[in-house]
């Protein structure tokens, strides 16, 4: 199955967590699914002239999800589920079925710069799932993939923030950046890069004493975020402490310090 890679400078490790997950995973449910069913009858009963129990029978809805999911039609198979959750709420298979349902959304999920509904969508399942059937065979599983789920949505946020940062859309930018830092503080990648970008656009701003609470954050709560040495430099250089020779600014934000443009231009640049 092909995923999706980021492009947050390098590769954000959540989708290659989500794949892996559902790779391993979801098999744990599908190999207890067909328990009871008479697949043979279900498949002839699909062209049964009854309409009302093709619509309505909860075996055959369920097989209409599993087709549609065994083909990676993932789209036909979230309506498929949606149908059976919506006819068959206290059902032995209903667990099931927001499992398949979130798995389903997760696998529409492309790149950190696309329509964010998959992700929001299988976040939602997830946590129907674990709050409606606590100690469910899919309660491990689920937990998991809402982590990455949860790490991939503050991502998302950050990139927004992000994109209004490199276009001049500085109050835009902080808005979505603080956003991160007070919805997702378990997400420590994203809120490491949301308190770098919060840092950078309160300094753009001319607000001195932002500028400083956010980098001072870095500097001492993410020792090995990737751009530590950078932070510590600009901290140093915002609280106006001059530096001895051996530690002079060397990273490529202090060389352009006095020119921003150019500076913050490179340090954005999309990789691939």
């Amino acid at each position: 199955m092909t995923f999706y890679i980021t492009r947050f400078g390098t590769a954000v490790l959540v989708c290659t967590a989500v794949l892996f997950l559902i790779s391993g995973c979801a098999g744990s449910g599908q190999k207890n699914v067909g328990d009871g069913i008479d697949h043979a009858a279900v498949d002839e009963a699909v062209f049964d002239p009854d309409l009302t129990r093709v619509a309505y029978d909860p075996t055959i809805i369920m097989k209409r999800a599993e087709g549609f999911f065994e083909r990676k039609e993932f789209a036909e198979a979230v309506v498929e589920y949606e149908h059976f959750l919506d006819l068959h709420k206290v059902h032995r298979l209903t667990p099931y079925a927001l499992y398949k349902m979130s798995l389903s959304y997760v696998n529409q999920i492309q790149t950190v710069d696309r329509d964010p509904e998959p992700v929001i969508k299988a976040r939602k399942s997830l946590e129907k799932l674990l709050a409606d059937f606590p100690g469910s065979r899919y309660e491990s599983d689920a937990r998991a993939i809402h982590k990455a789920v949860y790490e991939l949505m503050a991502q998302q946020e950050v990139y927004v923030g992000r994109f209004y940062y490199r276009k001049g859309g500085y109050l835009a930018s902080l808005h979505r950046l603080e956003e991160v830092v007070r919805k997702y503080p378990d997400a420590p990648d994203a809120m490491a890069k949301a308190l770098y970008y919060l840092a950078l656009t309160y300094r753009k701003i001319d607000d001195r004493d932002l500028a400083i609470e956010y980098t001072q954050k870095i500097v001492e709560e993410y020792p090995t975020f990737k751009h530590h040495e950078e932070m510590r430099l600009m901290l140093a250089e915002l609280q106006g402490e001059v530096l001895p020779p051996q530690q002079q600014p060397t990273t490529t934000y202090a060389k352009r310090s006095k020119d921003w443009v150019e500076s913050l231009r490179s340090m954005l640049m999309f990789t691939r």
